[in-house]
């Protein structure tokens, strides 16, 4: 396929996408996330293909099988990985951001992110915030903290509890306040208090844009306003079931 032909297959696909675009009445939209026809091999052994999507606000969550490649969809959309085919785009503000700016702007939470164990939950959010270049005021981490149902300030978190982990690495995810915010199995280890301080946290930071959320059941994931279910090198998106 010649560029021409690449370019007029990703204007369809991305024409596909708008129609499915997740919108909120009344509401201007300062951050968008576009996946045009995304695939990924390893070792020439395909993983997933035909991932395309656009979306300026709301909930879409991203199921599969074990081994389908959601972890993998997530590290590609928040550069940490690059596609063997296909673009992401990711625009603020009307300007598309850079891959370099896209690392620092999309907020990223999963089962592998890790902390300093010697470090409270506040410490490890102050390190990450001032090594980002931000400032970090306590009364702010602190709120952090408490939105997900965590006091930071006197515990390390070599000593928190699996739950308390899991939290932490969802306060870390909007820790620099992202345009886009991708959540691996955010509920991963949670008790009912944790999935419930999650789900208000996605949804407060849906109203103001673009939340993904992957896991293998639909159940494990917050409330969503679009579903992409990776089959392979198929894709299949809809509304969720009532």
């Amino acid at each position: 396929m010649n560029r021409a032909d690449h370019r007029r297959s990703a204007d369809r696909i991305s024409s596909r996408a708008r129609r499915a675009l997740v919108s909120w009445p009344g509401v201007v939209a300062s951050a968008r996330i576009e996946a045009v026809d995304l695939s990924k091999s390893f070792a020439g052994v395909p993983l997933f293909g035909g991932v395309s999507f656009l979306l300026d606000r709301g909930v879409l969550a991203v199921t599969g099988p074990n081994g389908s490649g959601k972890t993998t969809l997530l590290k590609i959309l928040a550069s940490l990985m690059r596609p063997s085919t296909g673009t992401v785009r990711v625009e603020s503000e009307g300007r598309e951001l850079s891959r370099d700016e896209r690392r620092s702007r999309v907020g990223w939470s999963g089962p592998d992110l890790a902390f300093y164990p010697e470090l409270t939950a506040e410490q490890n959010l102050a390190f990450f915030r001032r090594a980002a270049g931000f400032a970090s005021e306590r009364h702010d981490l602190r709120t952090r903290l408490a939105a997900v149902g965590l006091d930071g300030s006197g515990t390390a978190v070599e000593h928190f509890s699996t739950g308390m982990r899991q939290r932490l690495r969802i306060a870390f995810s909007f820790l620099l306040d992202p345009d886009v915010v991708l959540l691996d199995e955010p509920m991963a280890g949670l008790d009912a208090d944790g999935r419930e301080a999650v789900h208000r946290a996605v949804a407060s930071a849906a109203r103001r844009g673009p939340v993904i959320a992957a896991a293998t059941d639909l159940e494990d994931l917050p409330p969503a306003d679009e579903v992409l279910e990776i089959r392979g090198r198929e894709t299949v998106s809809g509304k969720p079931k009532p």
